[in-house]
């Protein structure tokens, strides 16, 4: 996991670089392979829509299609799901979610705060939080708003980063990362044929050899796929253990 910059270097050296990655090629493409995979989980996601409402349901899929921000979009696929499953799928739709939320934050680090480097630790990619950045500014801003009072010291003091809210990200971050949203992605896939197992089943009539199973044999092979996932296994404790009388037992 990546740590706060302070807790891995001492009294480190920040400072912040749109180019950061530029001759560092490996985390470079381990980068580029989250933000991919992360469109694919957006994309996984917004195909349960069909799998939950069916392919029929066109007005509430235009409607969930005009919601840009992705938690509005959740709101409603959740409330969608609720209302048109059984509660024991319910509840294996909602930890397959809990998953894609849980491995989503390192994409949002590398999407939304800013990107630098330590000098102490070249071979770090260090993510400044843009919130801090905000507040510094601001403080810098009202402090030189009045210059002939201006103390240059002050100046420098209050102008320093906050580096418990910089966070350093090694190659084995980013690698960690990119290996759950991976997991992440795999899950959800098989959440959607869990949830409609008629592609599947389509599928399966190119491979003669193949035995000819049912739709809820082939449901429950899939179950059992996503019971194979650690991430999926952990939400789904998590959900048990959270609130019991919302977690049936485990399929």
């Amino acid at each position: 996991m990546p740590q706060p910059i302070n807790r891995v270097v001492s009294d480190p050296e920040v400072y912040l670089e749109v180019g950061i990655l530029k001759d560092k090629p490996e985390l470079a493409v381990l980068v580029a392979e989250i933000f991919s995979v992360w469109a694919r989980i957006e994309l996984e996601l917004s195909y349960l829509v069909i799998r939950v409402l069916g392919a029929d349901a066109a007005p509430a899929i235009a409607m969930y299609s005009t919601l840009t921000a992705q938690h509005l979009q959740l709101g409603a696929l959740q409330a969608a799901a609720k209302a048109a499953l059984a509660p024991d799928d319910f509840n294996v739709f909602l930890a397959a979610l809990a998953v894609s939320d849980r491995v989503q934050t390192p994409r949002n680090h590398l999407a939304h705060w800013a990107w630098g480097g330590c000098r102490q630790r070249p071979d770090l990619l260090v993510l400044a939080s843009p919130k801090m950045l905000r507040e510094r500014n601001s403080r810098v801003l009202r402090a030189v708003q009045s210059p002939l009072d201006a103390d240059p010291v002050q100046i420098a003091t209050i102008s320093l980063f906050d580096d418990s809210e910089i966070l350093a990200y090694s190659k084995s971050d980013l690698e960690r990362a990119l290996r759950d949203l991976a997991e992440a992605k795999v899950i959800l896939e098989l959440l959607s044929d869990y949830l409609d197992p008629r592609l599947a089943e389509f599928f399966l009539r190119g491979f003669p050899e193949e035995t000819p199973r049912t739709r809820e044999q082939l449901r429950a092979e899939i179950l059992e796929k996503l019971n194979e996932k650690r991430l999926f296994r952990e939400a789904l404790d998590g959900r048990k253990n959270s609130d019991p009388s919302e977690a049936s037992d485990e399929p």
